[in-house]
């Protein structure tokens, strides 16, 4: 009787560390909630009869099913159709930035720097393209730095009267010396010095997640930490192209630039 009382007991511990054991594999699914326009993304399910293998990497399964998350980028059409469903995002104004940089060293660039500045921009895309095994469930990022906003996603940006690339990150502007947090879990995948970024560090947060912080003054972390929620991992500064003390903060979700505010 004890021994088919204990055998009993064995496969329901079995049975309950089956169901804890898919339920951490389902709910690696989380990410913020769709949102329709230029760096936002999709979050819906899917039926996966017949699915393109070229989307393979924006499929995740859940309780629910299984689920598209798919990053908009700034890029994007304001009409597009994806596995068979036509897509209108939401028309929004981004507004203009017009500053001035005095420094010669950015505005006559030598032909030394141009090709420091191809080397680190195919460094930088290998990094944020990666995409690691590691999970972690919490998706809601705290803010890297206390400051002001001082410049959000999608800003026209124009330097010395000239066009330039769009903003694709959030300016937090803070004292030189403020601390620079981890918003979430992660492992550290780069720390390094760019031309335009200054002093800048890569974290990557699982599930398809990167972050960066640029224009450090200090950095306290190496590559191939792993750092916890909330950790101290460097201090504003105004390394590389600025205009004042600020950190330069992305979020990158399977290899696109999104508005980080998603996370936030």
């Amino acid at each position: 009787m004890k021994l088919n009382n204990f055998l009993i007991f064995f496969c329901l511990i079995f049975l309950f560390g089956c169901t804890n054991f898919k339920f951490a594999e389902d709910k690696p699914c989380s990410f913020p909630k769709e949102k329709l326009e230029k760096g936002g993304l999709l979050n819906r399910l899917i039926n996966t009869e017949n699915l393109d293998g070229s989307y393979k990497k924006y499929i995740c399964k859940d309780f629910a099913g299984h689920r598209l998350v798919y990053p908009i980028s700034y890029s994007s059409k304001m009409k597009f159709t994806i596995l068979g469903e036509t897509v209108f995002l939401s028309k929004k104004e981004f507004r203009e930035s017009r500053i001035r940089i005095n420094d010669n060293k950015f505005n006559q660039i030598s032909k030394e720097n141009l090709t420091r500045i191809k080397t680190e921009r195919e460094i930088y895309r290998s990094k944020i393209t990666s995409l690691s095994v590691k999970k972690y469930q919490d998706i809601k990022f705290n803010f890297p730095a206390k400051g002001i906003i001082s410049s959000e996603y999608g800003v026209k940006r124009y330097i010395n009267g000239s066009p330039r690339n769009p903003h694709l990150g959030l300016d937090i502007a803070a004292e030189t010396g403020t601390s620079v947090v981890a918003p979430e879990n992660g492992k550290v995948i780069f720390v390094g010095e760019f031309f335009y970024r200054g002093n800048l560090i890569i974290i990557d947060h699982g599930n398809g997640i990167i972050s960066t912080y640029s224009h450090l003054d200090e950095t306290f972390v190496s590559e191939g930490d792993n750092v916890l929620k909330n950790s101290k991992i460097a201090s504003v500064g105004s390394s590389g192209r600025v205009t004042g003390p600020h950190l330069h903060f992305e979020v990158i979700l399977l290899g696109t630039k999104v508005n980080p505010m998603l996370f936030l």
